[in-house]
């Protein structure tokens, strides 16, 4: 069963603006200006999958400013079953939610805050 463990970025995506999304040689960056308009840039590393929905699908336990890791995530299990992957590579599945404008999630091995 899929659980979404909270994670502390250094950053939030409450009241952050609509984000800009790139994919660079299999990397992902992600964009945005948060809540004080600071511009934050978030790289992930060897990304395999992401996707942007606008259509919130929240569980009970998310809020739906915050970010997670999901594990046991059915998404990732995909990539495996497909063998994209294996399960000792050490990628995780991270969900950002970003209020009412939507949701981004990506399959990675880390992400970094640039500065």
């Amino acid at each position: 069963m899929e659980r979404f463990e909270l994670i502390d970025t250094k950053f939030s995506t409450a009241d952050a603006e609509y984000p800009e999304i790139t994919q660079i040689d299999g990397d992902v960056i992600l964009k945005f200006k948060d809540w004080q308009e600071q511009d934050i840039e978030v790289f992930f590393a060897d990304s395999i999958a992401f996707k942007w929905q606008m259509a919130e699908v929240l569980t009970p336990e998310e809020r739906f400013d915050s970010c997670y890791e999901v594990v046991n995530s059915q998404w990732l299990q995909l990539h495996v079953d497909h063998e994209i992957i294996s399960n000792t590579e050490g990628y995780k599945h991270y969900k950002f939610n970003f209020n009412e404008l939507g949701v981004f999630e990506v399959l990675a091995l880390a992400y970094t805050l640039k500065t």
